[in-house]
This record gives structure tokens, C-alpha cells and sequence, in this order.
């Protein structure tokens, strides 16, 4: 299974859809093995919670986060990983149990921040969470201050940091660079992709740093990677204007080289990683000002599934697209529509499809999990069997904008399953 970056809503924001900027090829890191020091636990070892796979009814904790945890200026900070909250500030790295939110350690970034939202939502990937933050290393005699990126990959459980390395971004103009976003993208066996975006320098980076050597192996300037599957780093490439020529692109893993590319003519494309191998990605067409949406074999770049959007009013949407971790993509049209894939079998007919009728209202997605699909219905909170769409014989309590068999996210409070 793929690693998890599970933010609110969808997490693959404006950074993606603005695509990249300048800068140059060639990077180096410097790795520091186990620091900053390890945190210790804060409170006593608990008993196990209760798994409910998948889980059907939900009640509120009395759980309470401190501010900033799961949102920052609309970008999210948090992750769900194992029933426990992973989320990241400016200040470092903070694990809180999902039930009572109590602290369970700590990592602090070592770098000076750039901003207060330079930081996106954490990794976790197997025993593992990683994170990027974007900082400054401080100016020296006549040489600027200048924008690093540090990465660290952190044991979930202990707390403690396995390695770090401080990436050096290269920019013609650093001292215009303050804003520089960083996003953990994807982890393999063998690889940590990280990205790096600059509104206000126009910049889009994205660094492959090698996970045995923790040495940045390959960056590509005006490419910013969206997920990182099957020993593809996919993403859009091209300057980050309207109007610039842009491509949906995938490179190989080990060594950048272009495996495929797709023109997307003036704009990028919001990616979505979806189930192994696949990826979604919702766009507007330059050209004609419609809309696109595409399931997209991340091996080939061919598409499996195309749908023009169009409504009533003339105008078009995005879609947004979930995994339930097993083997249904479920994807949301705005509640125009909802409709929904087995992974094994995409094609041009969905395996079901929720549209408007006097009987029936496409319901508003946020969530999937092993078989069932969770958003708002008519009027409420509602679960959907993933194989058929019909509504499943419990009601949830609550939309889910993140799950697990341990524990529900949404709005920022947790909600313990029930059922």
C-alpha cells in the first residue's frame, strides 16, 4: 500500500496547478544520521484500541488539538497514520494521540523558517513519518541568506529521528525567496521526493534524495512532482504562467529521465495519487476553457479513463478522487456526480455512477475506506457500499475527512468509531 499524506480535503493545492520556475540542475545534501536528539514519551503506555475495519458509525472525542494542528491558512498540516495525528509547524514536527490528543513527542526543525505555512502535511510511509521544512540558511560575509530544505524521516512509534539532510535550493535571486513551500511527495523503498515552491520568485523544484545515502540523487528545475509510484516521479512541468507551455510528466525514479510526457497546453493539472499505478488528474483546458478529468496509468501516462465536463450552466468542475486502500477509486463532481472504479478494471463505464434524479442525490465525498465510501448525502452524513453505491444500513455520524480503523478526522476534532 502506498504511503499516506492524508490532508483535508484535497491536499494537492495551488503549488501543484501553478507548476514550476527557475533554477538549476545540479544539488547536493548533507546528511546528519539521528539528529535533533529524541524526544521522550510523555505519558504511560496505553491499552490497544479497538479496530473497526471498516468502520461504520462514528462518535466525538473530547480530544482537544492546539490551534494550527490540522490547518494553516487553508493548507493542511496533518496526517492520520495508525489512530494518531502527525502534523507539522513551523517549528518542527508533533505526534498527538488522535484519541485524547495528548503529546507523544516531538522532532524540532533545526532550520530558520522561511514562513508560517511553508511547511505541507507530513508522509507516513510503513514505520516511518517524513517531513520537509522550508528554511534559510543564514548569510556569510559577502554570500546571502539562502533557502534549504530540511527532511527528516522519523520513527512513528519512538519518536525518534532515523536521519536528516539539509537540502541546498538553488535560485537566482534569493533574497526574493520567502515563501518557499515544501512538500514531502512520495517514498519508496529507495527514494524520498521532495518539492520545493516559490510564489513569489515563480520557483518549482523537485529533489529525489537516495534513502540509503540520504544524498539528493536527482532534481529537475520547472517540474513539480505530484506522486511517486511504480519508479515514477509524476508531475507538471513547464513555467508556472498562463499561458506557458505545460506537460503532465513522468520520470524515472533511479535517474530523472523522461519516461512519457503529455502537453497540457497554458495550464497544469491537478494530480491526485490514487491506488497502485494510478493517478487522477482534474484540469481546465486552456484552449477552450472546459474541464478534464483523467485516470492515467503512471507507467505509461495512458489515459484509462477520460471525461469531458461540462453542465448545464455551461460551466465546468473538478473532480475530487479517493482511494478506500483496497480496490475501488470513488470520484465527486461537485455532487453533479459520483462514480466509481474497480482498479483491476478501469475503462469508460464507472462500476456505478450516482447522478441527479427525483430519487436519488449524488452524494458529496471525503472519504474511503476498505469498502465503504463516506460523505454528505441528502441531508446528513452518509456511507455508500464501494462495490454497488447503495447507501450501506448505518449512518456514520459524521462525514470523515480523514480514516482509519482507529479513528476519524474532521474539522479538526477526532471521532472514535463505535461500530
Amino acid at each position: 500500500m502506498r504511503g499516506l499524506r492524508t490532508g483535508l480535503g484535497v491536499v494537492l493545492g495551488a503549488a501543484v496547478l501553478a507548476g514550476c520556475g527557475s533554477g538549476n540542475d545540479a544539488q547536493t545534501g548533507q546528511s546528519t544520521p539521528n539528529t535533533p536528539a529524541a524526544p521522550t514519551a510523555t505519558s504511560a503506555p496505553k491499552p490497544p484500541r479497538q479496530a473497526f475495519d471498516p468502520p461504520k458509525v462514528f462518535e466525538k472525542t473530547d480530544a482537544k488539538f492546539p490551534d494550527g494542528t490540522f490547518f494553516d491558512r487553508d493548507k493542511p498540516r496533518a496526517t492520520l497514520h495508525d489512530g494518531n495525528i502527525y502534523s507539522v509547524d513551523d517549528k518542527g514536527l508533533n505526534a498527538f494521540d488522535g484519541i485524547t490528543a495528548d503529546p507523544l513527542w516531538a522532532v524540532p526543525a533545526t532550520v530558520t523558517a522561511s514562513g508560517q505555512d511553508a511547511t505541507i502535511a507530513p508522509f507516513a510511509h510503513q514505520d516511518r513519518v517524513y517531513a520537509a521544512f522550508s528554511g534559510k540558511a543564514p548569510a556569510q560575509g559577502t554570500k546571502p541568506a539562502r533557502p534549504v530544505i530540511e527532511l527528516v524521516a522519523v520513527n512513528a512509534k519512538s519518536g525518534k529521528p532515523d536521519w536528516t539532510t539539509t537540502i541546498d535550493v538553488t535560485v537566482k535571486d534569493p533574497g526574493n525567496t520567502n515563501d518557499g513551500q515544501t512538500t514531502v511527495v512520495g517514498v519508496s523503498d529507495t527514494s524520498v521526493v521532495v518539492t520545493y515552491y516559490s510564489n513569489d520568485a515563480s520557483i518549482g523544484q523537485t529533489f529525489v534524495v537516495d534513502a540509503s545515502t540520504h544524498q539528493v540523487r536527482w532534481n529537475k528545475d520547472q517540474f513539480l512532482a505530484g506522486d511517486l509510484d511504480s519508479g515514477v516521479v509524476v508531475g507538471n512541468g513547464g513555467k508556472p504562467f498562463i499561458g506557458e507551455q505545460r506537460s503532465l510528466t513522468g520520470l524515472a525514479e533511479a535517474d530523472g529521465a523522461q519516461k512519457w510526457s503529455t502537453p497540457l497546453g497554458g495550464y497544469g493539472t491537478e494530480i491526485m495519487p490514487l491506488a497502485p499505478k494510478i493517478i487522477g488528474s482534474s484540469r481546465q483546458v486552456y484552449s477552450t476553457a472546459d474541464y478534464q478529468f483523467d485516470l492515467i496509468d503512471v507507467t505509461s501516462g495512458k489515459s484509462l479513463y477520460s471525461l469531458p465536463i461540462n453542465t448545464s450552466f455551461g460551466a465546468g468542475y473538478r473532480m475530487r478522487c479517493f482511494y478506500d486502500q483496497t480496490s475501488t477509486i470513488v470520484c465527486d463532481g461537485q455532487s453533479e456526480r459520483t462514480f466509481a472504479f474497480d482498479v483491476n478494471s478501469i475503462g469508460q463505464k464507472p462500476m456505478w455512477e450516482i447522478t441527479k434524479t427525483a430519487d436519488r442525490v449524488p452524494p458529496s465525498v471525503t472519504a474511503a475506506y476498505h469498502g465503504l465510501v463516506y460523505g454528505t448525502g441528502a441531508n446528513a452524513p452518509v456511507a455508500l457500499d464501494a462495490k454497488t453505491g447503495q447507501d450501506a444500513p448505518d449512518a456514520p455520524g459524521v462525514a470523515p475527512e480523514m480514516v482509519d480503523k482507529y479513528l476519524a478526522v474532521y474539522k479538526g476534532a477526532t471521532y472514535k468509531p463505535t461500530k
